[in-house]
C-alpha cells in the first residue's frame, strides 16, 4: 500500500502558511510583504499593521478554502479582524495562530500547476487565473491566464515550483501566496488545455514508489514538459447557495439535474436527481468546464452551457455564474480579485421572507393520471387559482402559490406582475393595502405580504406572470404533495430562505389594468351548501335513515381539515350490517377499493370528506360524493365552518361543470383581448343563492327514490363469471365491483383484464377522449372520467360490452415476480411508533401495547404462529397505491389469511418499511406516513420518490406491481439496519425472480382446501368475538375517562368571575398538541402557553398584551379538541 500524494513532510511544511512563506523566501521567491513569523497578540497586530501600511490582511496560518482571512483598512478593523480570525482558526482548523500581509486590492490571483517526482525533478503545466473570488473563495477559473497572455514580459516570475501567486495589476510584481500540496479543484481546465490526466499521473507516481523506484524517472517526467497550452478553458464552480441571502449555503433535495451539452464541455459533479445536499459539507455541486480553440469562443460556450443547464431544488448560483460570463469586463479578460465587489447581479426571483402558515406551489390540474398512492395535487380551489392566472396573462394551469389561513411575506428581487385571488386576505405591497382579484405590478425591492384570512374561506392564490421556472416538474406537474414529499419546492411548503425564480421579461405583458368586478368575485361564506350525489356505497351498508341523516345534518368542519381530508363533526350512522366481513370488524370496513375525490368516507363512525390529496384507495365505506363543479367550494371550507349536502341529479352536476368551465372561458377571452372593460360586464356571475342563476338540486335534501341509487347497473353471476356491480361516485367516477365482498384473486384477474381492455380501446370511449385514470384493487376498479365528454349511460354500455368480451378468466396466467425480503420482529423503531401512539393518541386498547400479539390472538394463534405465516407465506399484491405506492397484499394460500381490525383512531406516524396487517390484507408502508394497520415487522421499502436508487428511475419511482409476490425471511434488527443503510445509499439489490401466476392452479388450491378453510374461519370468528368484546369495553372506558378529565364548567365560571383572572383562548377550532406551561408558572406577554394543531398546521396560543401573570388553571390536555374562543389557560394577573 502506498500514499497517493506528496510526502507527509511536504504536506506539513507547506500546509502551514507562515512556514511556507519562510521556505519560499529561503528559495529566493518573492513573498507578499508581511510579518516575519506569527503575530503574538492584538497589540502586536496593530504595531505590525502600522509598519506595513494599510490595507493589510490577517491570515490564519492553518486556514484554507478562503476561510480564516480578514481585510483591515485601519486600526479599528485590525482589532475586529484579530478576534474573528483567531476564532475561525480555532474552530475550523484547531489552530488560532495568524500572521499579517499587505493587501493589494488591485491584483490578480494566478497559480502554476507543478508536478514533481519526489526526487528533486519537477515540470510545470502552465498557469491558471483565479481572480474572480467571493470571500476569497474562487468562483471562476481560466487556463491560460488572460492577464499573463496579455502581459507576458511584465510578469517577473521564474520559479516553476511555486503554486499560487498574487500579481499586482499595476506593476506586474508577483508574490508567493501559498503552496497547495494537493490536487486543486480547478485542475480540470489545466488537463483540458495540456491534454494531460493529473490524477493518472499521481497514480503512476504512486505505482513507481510502490515498486521501490522512488517515483517517476526524471527523463520520463521531463519528456512530459509541454510547450504551452492548446486553446483556452474556463471553469465555473456551481454551488448550492442563495444569492438573495448573501450566498448562504442552501441544503436540500435536488429534484432535477439537467446539464446542457456543448463541444469541449466537461462536467465534474457528484449530484444527480435525488441527491440530498447536506448542511455538513461544502456546498460545491459541480465544476462546469469548457475547452475551445480561443478564449472568445470559450466565453460564449460556457455562458450558453450555464444558461441552458438546470438544477431544481435548493437555490444555486447557476444564473449568477451566467451573468458573470456575460459581463463586459470578464469578456475583456481584465478581472481582478476585487471584481465581484462592484459586480451588479440582480436575480429575477422571489426571496421568501416568511412562508406563512402553509404555502405551497400548485398547478392545475396537478397529476390526476398518476395514481399509485400519489395524490392528484393541484389547487384546492381551482376556480380562484385559474382566475388569478388569467388576470396576469398566464395560461389557466400555470403554477402559482396556494396560501392557507395566513399567507407569506415575499421580497421581489425583480419586477413582476401578480394577482391574488381567493378567500379574503389582507394584501399589502410595502405596507400599502392593495386589492385582490386585480392585476398588480410590483417593482424589484418591494415586498408583498399576504395576511390572515379576514372572512369566510381559508385559501388564496398568488399568480405571478411566467410562473416559477426553477420549480421542478414531477410526472408532468409542478404541484406539491407535501404528504408524500413530491413536486413543488422540494416537496414541501415554502419556508424562510427559499428562493423562487421568476421570469425576467415582462415587457410583452400589457400594462392595461385588469380587475374582476365585484359581482363576478365568488362568495366565501361560513356555511356551505355543497352539491353531491349518492354513492359509491349506500344500500346494504347504510340504513335509509342514515342517508336521510347525511343530507339533513348541518355538519361542523373539524379542526382536522386539510388537503388530505376534511373531518366533519355530527351524528353517527346506525349502519345496515353488524360488521365489515372480510374487510374488517367494523360495519364501515369493506375490501379495499379506489376512493373518488370529494367522497364522504366513514373511518369507523367518523365522517371525513376526501379532497384532492386523499389516499387513492382504502377499506372504509364512502356514501356520498361531492360533484366536480363544487371542488372549489369544498377547498375553501375551514375549521369551524358548517356545511350541508344538497343532492343534485347527474344532469345538474354535468351542467354545473360546464357552467364553471364557460365562466372561466369568458374571463379568459376578456383578459386575452384589448376589450376587457367592454366584455367583462357581459359575463354572467356564479350565483349560488336561492334566487341565483345556478340550478338548485332537483329536489329537497330529504331522501327520495327519484335521485337514484349508488348501484346504477348490475350483471348477475354466471358460471365462472362473477356478479358485477356498477357504482357511481359523483359525476366523475364509476366503481366496477366484482363478487360478494370476499377477497378473490379471480376478481383481481378480471380487474387487470378490464384495465388492459380500457387502455387498449380505440373506440369513442378511450383515454384520448375522456378517460383519465383507473385504480385497481382486489375486487374492484375505480374509473375516473370527464363527465362533460363521456356520458354515464354511454360509458356504462361500453363497460358492459367489455365485460362480456372478457369471458372466463379462471384458467388465465398472469406475469408475476417473487420478492425475497428481510423482516425483523424486534425493531426499536416499531416499539417507538407504538409508544408514541399510546402517549399522544390512545393510552390503551385491545391491540396495545403489542400489535403482533393482538393480531395473533385475534385469529386464535400464538405470536410465533403469526411470525411463521409472515415468513412462510407468499403474499400477492392485489393493489399498489394508497400512500406512495404501498403494496396491499393477500396471502395466496387461503389457510394463511388472517383478519384483524385497524387501529381506532388511526396513527399519525408509521415508520418506513413497516409491514402491517389490517382487515384481511398485509400492507408495506414505503415511507413515513399516517396509517391504521397493525404493526407486524419491518422490511426494506419499495419506493424511491426521485428514482435515483438501484431498481428505480425518475419515470418509475415505485418497485411493486399488481400480482407481485412478497416473501420474507427473518433477520436480526442489526442485520436489518445494515441492509436498510445499503438501501438508503442507493446500492440495495432486491432478490427478484420472474414467474407466472397460474389461476387454474390457484383455483384448484381453493377447491381442495374449502373444508380446512371453513374450520379456520370458525376458529378466527370465535377469537374475534372475544377480542371485539374486550375492545368495546376498553373503548367505552377510554371515552368516559376523556370526558371525566375535563374541568367542570361551574368551577371554570367561578374562576372567571374573579376580575383578576384572564382567560387565554384558542383562536380557532383545533386539536391540543401540547401544553407548554403548568399551574403556578409565571408567564409574560407573547409567551406560548400551548401549541394547537389544525389543518396540519401548528399554532401557538400566546399570552396577549396585558395578560402577564401566573398560570392559575390549565383547562386542556394534549389530545383535547377545542373550539374557537374556548379557554386554554387561566392566568391570574400580577
Amino acid at each position: 500500500m502506498v500514499w497517493v500524494g506528496p510526502s507527509p513532510e511536504s504536506i506539513e511544511a507547506f500546509g502551514i502558511k507562515h512556514t511556507a512563506r519562510a521556505l519560499a523566501e529561503k528559495a529566493g521567491v518573492p513573498i507578499v510583504p508581511g510579518t516575519q513569523g506569527l503575530i503574538a497578540n492584538e497589540e502586536d497586530a496593530i504595531i505590525q499593521s502600522e509598519k506595513l501600511g494599510f490595507p493589510v490582511m490577517l491570515k490564519a496560518t492553518a486556514g484554507g478554502g478562503g476561510m480564516g482571512l480578514s481585510i483591515a483598512n485601519n486600526v479599528k478593523d485590525v482589532k475586529a479582524s484579530f478576534a474573528t480570525v483567531k476564532s475561525r482558526g480555532e474552530t475550523l482548523f484547531k489552530n488560532a495562530d495568524m500572521f499579517l500581509e499587505r493587501f493589494y486590492p488591485d491584483s490578480h490571483h494566478i497559480e502554476v500547476q507543478v508536478f514533481g517526482n519526489g526526487q528533486g525533478s519537477a515540470i510545470h503545466l502552465g498557469e491558471r487565473e483565479c481572480s474572480i473570488q467571493r470571500r476569497h473563495q474562487k468562483v471562476i477559473e481560466e487556463c491560460p491566464s488572460p492577464f499573463v497572455s496579455k502581459h507576458p514580459k511584465s510578469i517577473k516570475y521564474g520559479s516553476a515550483g511555486t503554486i499560487e501567486y498574487l500579481v499586482d495589476d499595476k506593476s506586474g510584481d508577483f508574490f508567493f501566496l501559498e503552496m497547495n500540496t494537493r490536487l486543486q479543484v480547478e485542475h480540470g481546465i489545466t488537463e483540458l488545455c495540456y491534454d494531460v490526466d493529473l490524477v493518472e499521473l499521481m497514480l503512476e507516481q504512486a505505482n513507481a514508489q510502490l515498486a521501490g523506484k522512488g517515483g517517476l524517472a526524471t527523463d520520463v517526467l521531463k519528456a512530459m514538459q509541454p510547450e504551452g497550452p492548446k486553446g483556452a478553458a474556463i471553469e465555473a464552480r456551481v454551488y448550492a447557495e442563495n444569492p438573495a441571502r448573501d450566498y448562504a449555503p442552501s441544503p436540500g433535495t435536488v429534484q432535477i439535474v439537467e446539464w446542457a451539452e456543448t463541444e469541449g464541455g466537461r462536467i465534474d459533479t457528484w449530484i444527480h436527481t435525488g441527491t440530498v445536499v447536506s448542511s455538513y459539507y461544502d456546498p460545491l455541486l459541480a465544476k462546469v468546464m469548457v475547452h475551445r480553440a480561443s478564449r472568445d469562443e470559450c466565453v460564449g460556450a460556457i455562458k450558453a452551457l450555464l444558461c441552458d443547464s438546470r438544477i431544481c431544488g435548493p437555490p444555486t448560483n447557476l444564473d449568477f455564474l451566467a451573468s458573470i460570463t456575460g459581463d463586459e469586463v470578464f469578456g475583456k479578460g481584465v478581472t481582478m480579485t476585487k471584481f465581484l465587489n462592484d459586480f451588479k447581479y440582480a436575480p429575477a426571483a422571489i426571496d421568501v421572507i416568511s412562508g406563512g402558515a402553509y404555502t405551497t406551489v400548485q398547478d392545475y390540474p396537478g397529476r390526476p393520471t398518476m395514481g399509485r398512492g400519489f395524490p392528484h395535487a393541484g389547487p384546492m380551489d381551482p376556480l380562484a387559482f385559474q382566475v388569478a392566472n388569467l388576470l396576469v396573462g398566464n395560461s389557466r394551469g400555470t403554477e402559482a402559490l396556494e396560501c392557507t389561513l395566513d399567507g407569506p411575506e415575499l421580497s421581489f428581487l425583480g419586477d413582476a406582475i401578480l394577482a391574488v385571488c381567493g378567500a379574503p386576505m389582507k394584501t399589502t405591497i410595502d405596507g400599502l393595502e392593495r386589492p385582490m382579484w386585480t392585476k398588480l405590478w410590483i417593482k424589484a425591492g418591494q415586498k408583498l405580504r399576504i395576511g390572515k384570512s379576514t372572512g369566510g374561506g381559508c385559501r388564496s392564490y398568488i399568480a405571478v406572470y411566467g410562473g416559477f421556472p426553477s420549480v421542478a416538474e414531477w410526472f408532468g406537474s409542478k404541484a406539491t404533495s407535501p404528504g408524500v414529499a413530491v413536486g413543488g419546492y422540494q416537496g414541501r411548503q415554502l419556508a424562510s430562505g427559499d428562493l423562487l425564480a421568476i421570469t425576467r421579461d415582462i415587457s410583452r405583458n400589457t400594462e392595461t389594468p385588469v380587475a374582476l368586478p365585484r359581482n363576478l368575485v365568488p362568495q366565501y361564506p361560513s356555511h356551505w351548501d355543497l352539491y353531491a350525489m349518492i354513492g359509491p356505497y349506500e344500500e346494504g351498508y347504510l340504513l335509509p335513515e342514515d342517508v336521510e341523516m347525511i343530507y339533513k345534518t348541518k355538519w361542523q368542519v373539524s379542526h382536522n381539515a386539510a388537503r388530505g381530508g376534511i373531518r366533519l363533526i355530527g351524528p353517527r350512522p346506525k349502519w345496515a350490517r353488524a360488521d365489515g366481513g372480510e374487510g374488517g370488524a367494523h360495519p364501515s370496513n369493506v375490501p379495499e377499493y379506489g376512493y373518488p375525490v370529494g367522497t364522504l368516507n366513514w373511518t369507523g363512525d367518523d365522517p371525513c370528506i376526501f379532497p384532492i390529496d386523499c389516499p387513492d384507495f382504502g377499506g372504509f365505506v364512502s356514501s356520498t360524493t361531492i360533484i366536480k363543479a363544487d371542488y372549489w367550494r369544498l377547498g375553501q371550507m375551514k375549521a369551524g365552518n358548517t356545511m350541508q349536502y344538497k343532492r343534485v341529479s347527474l344532469e345538474d352536476a354535468v351542467f354545473l361543470q360546464r357552467r364553471i368551465y364557460n365562466f372561466l372561458t369568458e374571463i379568459e377571452i376578456a383578459c386575452s383581448g384589448l376589450r376587457f372593460t367592454s366584455y367583462i360586464p357581459e359575463i354572467e356571475p356564479l350565483d349560488y343563492s336561492e334566487q341565483g342563476n345556478l340550478p338548485m338540486p332537483s329536489a329537497s335534501s330529504e331522501y327520495q327514490e327519484t335521485h337514484g341509487k349508488a348501484i346504477i347497473h348490475q350483471i348477475e353471476h354466471k358460471g365462472n363469471q362473477p356478479r358485477v356491480l356498477y357504482r357511481q361516485g359523483g359525476d366523475a367516477y364509476l366503481l366496477v365491483e366484482y363478487g360478494d365482498g370476499r377477497f378473490d384473486l379471480n376478481h383481481r384477474c378480471r380487474v387487470t383484464a378490464l384495465t388492459k381492455a380500457l387502455k387498449e380501446s380505440e373506440c369513442e370511449i378511450s383515454f384520448s377522449t375522456g378517460l383519465i385514470n383507473t385504480v385497481g384493487c382486489c375486487n374492484s376498479l375505480l374509473i375516473y372520467y370527464d363527465g362533460t365528454k363521456i356520458s354515464q349511460s354511454q360509458f356504462l354500455t361500453h363497460l358492459t360490452d367489455l365485460e362480456t368480451r372478457l369471458g372466463d378468466l379462471s384458467s388465465s396466467k398472469v406475469p408475476s415476480r417473487v420478492f425475497r425480503l428481510p423482516i425483523t420482529f424486534d425493531s426499536p423503531k416499531e416499539s417507538a411508533a407504538i409508544k408514541r401512539y399510546m402517549e399522544t393518541q390512545r393510552p390503551y386498547a385491545s391491540y396495545l401495547p403489542d400489535n403482533m400479539a393482538f393480531v395473533a390472538k385475534n385469529n386464535g394463534l400464538e405470536k410465533k404462529d403469526l411470525q411463521a405465516i409472515l415468513t412462510k407465506s407468499s403474499l400477492i399484491a392485489v393493489s399498489v397505491g394508497f400512500f406512495a405506492a404501498l403494496p396491499l397484499c393477500l396471502p395466496v394460500d387461503p389457510r394463511e389469511r388472517i383478519n384483524c381490525p385497524k387501529m381506532n383512531p388511526s396513527r399519525v406516524f408509521t415508520p418506513e418499511g413497516q409491514v402491517s396487517w389490517g382487515g384481511s390484507c398485509m400492507a408495506l408502508y414505503n415511507v413515513e406516513s399516517p396509517g391504521g394497520y397493525q404493526l407486524t415487522g419491518l422490511t426494506i421499502p419499495g419506493c424511491d420518490i426521485l428514482g435515483s436508487k438501484k431498481h428505480y428511475s425518475l419515470e418509475r419511482p415505485w418497485l411493486f406491481e399488481d400480482f407481485d409476490q412478497l416473501t420474507f425471511y427473518e433477520v436480526s434488527n442489526e442485520e436489518y439496519e445494515r441492509q436498510l443503510a445499503i438501501f438508503h445509499s442507493g446500492r440495495y439489490e432486491y432478490d427478484i425472480e420472474e414467474t407466472v401466476f397460474d389461476m387454474a392452479e390457484h383455483n384448484r388450491l381453493l377447491k381442495e382446501t374449502e373444508g380446512e378453510v371453513a374450520a379456520i374461519r370458525q376458529r378466527q370468528k370465535r377469537a374475534q368475538d372475544v377480542m371485539q368484546k374486550v375492545e368495546d369495553e376498553l373503548m367505552a372506558r377510554w371515552t368516559e375517562e376523556k370526558a371525566a378529565g375535563k374541568l367542570p364548567m361551574d368551577k371554570i365560571e367561578a374562576l372567571l368571575s374573579d376580575p383578576e383572572i384572564i382567560k387565554i383562548s384558542s383562536p380557532l377550532n383545533a386539536n391540543v398538541w401540547k401544553v407548554v406551561v403548568e399551574e403556578g408558572q409565571e408567564v409574560r406577554e407573547m409567551d406560548a402557553v400551548a401549541v394547537l394543531e389544525a389543518m396540519k398546521l401548528e399554532i401557538n396560543v400566546e399570552v396577549e398584551k396585558g395578560g402577564a401573570g401566573v398560570v392559575e388553571k390549565v383547562l386542556v390536555r394534549s389530545g383535547d379538541v377545542v373550539g374557537a374562543g374556548d379557554g386554554v389557560v387561566l392566568v391570574r394577573r400580577r
